[in-house]
């Protein structure tokens, strides 16, 4: 008889899959879509837990499942740059998209295996406000739009919350702004960034992103004493982030919604005092909507969130907001479109 052999067993762990093994998990549902967030390092999720307080709930799941990996490897001795988020790269081949912070991580995502992977230097994953915002939002919010029309938009509600406000305009022309008047006034807050839909049959479902949080330029901010939060840097603005739910947070829309209507305004700013409303055409709504939605060079995502949006345009009001610079006249003019 042969005496067993030993187990082989090689030294080197080429890939650090042993050091890499996900050993936690953090489960979430953003938009009713089953999401798995697990990590080889239990800290790096409480970026996870920041990031779930920015998406719709819903009362059921609904889609296939969103899975991210997240692996904390060893620093690179560079510290992070107070810029890093305007030195991200992003890119994308196929169903390939990739965001890279240099040094300090990188990650990938398939769009139709609804995948990705995320590494982080041990510095930044320490930061998970960071990881939070610039990494799994990123990724958590593009394989969502696979199944949701999106556009980027301020929206409230009225105060009975059965009628939905969309205003979209270019960056700094004041729908943020608009957005939290309306909401100083009794509205309640669904997003200040993105609004995402589905069809139900003839009903629109809407979420948004990020829900209870808006940013604010320095001088706006001024505007609203009351509100306080977060510095960042946006484009070249320095701007804070104020967490509503600190301040309003009865007036927090936190789950998907039905609304009985919904009025989409395109903003621009005026002259005068007063705020202004006009019809706007099916044609130049679209061109709109097309500026501001998200590009698929997939034909069937294309098609899928083209024919949302304009079932969308099909059932909305279509306005024209110019802005005056009385907050009351803003209030005055929505409410006559929400009554």
């Amino acid at each position: 008889m042969i005496d067993p052999l030993p187990p082989l067993t090689p030294d080197d762990d080429f890939w650090s899959r042993q050091a890499n093994a996900q050993a936690h998990t953090f489960e979430c549902a953003p938009y009713g879509i089953p999401t798995y967030i697990t990590a080889n390092e239990p800290d790096v999720l409480g970026a996870a837990s920041l990031s779930a307080r920015r998406y719709s709930r819903a009362t059921e799941s609904v889609g296939r499942p969103i899975r991210i990996r997240i692996v904390v490897r060893e620093d690179v001795g560079v510290p992070i740059p107070v810029d890093l988020p305007e030195r991200l790269m992003y890119s994308g081949v196929g169903e390939w998209i990739t965001v890279s912070a240099g040094a300090w991580g990188h990650g990938f995502a398939h769009l139709d295996a609804r995948e990705a992977c995320i590494f982080l230097s041990r510095a930044l994953a320490a930061d998970v406000r960071l990881v939070s915002r610039y990494f799994i939002d990123h990724y958590v919010l593009n394989l969502a739009l696979t199944e949701w029309a999106m556009l980027h938009a301020s929206c409230v509600l009225d105060v009975r919350r059965q009628r939905l406000v969309v205003m979209i305009a270019t960056h700094n022309v004041g729908k943020s702004t608009s957005a939290l008047h309306l909401t100083r006034a009794g509205c309640a807050f669904l997003a200040d960034g993105m609004a995402l839909l589905r069809r139900r049959g003839e009903t629109l479902v809407v979420g948004g992103y990020p829900i209870g949080e808006v940013k604010l330029r320095d001088d706006v901010l001024n505007g609203f004493p009351e509100y306080a939060g977060e510095a960042v840097r946006v484009r070249e603005h320095q701007k804070t982030i104020v967490d509503l739910r600190a301040v309003h947070p009865e007036r927090v829309v936190e789950s998907l919604i039905e609304p009985k209507s919904i009025q989409l305004c395109f903003v621009e700013r005026g002259a005068g005092t007063r705020a202004h409303l006009a019809p706007v055409g099916a044609a130049e709504a679209a061109r709109a909507l097309s500026a501001n939605t998200v590009y698929w060079n997939d034909a069937a995502k294309l098609e899928h969130n083209t024919a949302t949006l304009q079932h969308l345009l099909r059932v909305a009001g279509l306005h024209r907001l110019q802005l005056g610079s009385d907050p009351g006249s803003l209030v005055e003019a929505i409410g006559q479109l929400t009554r």
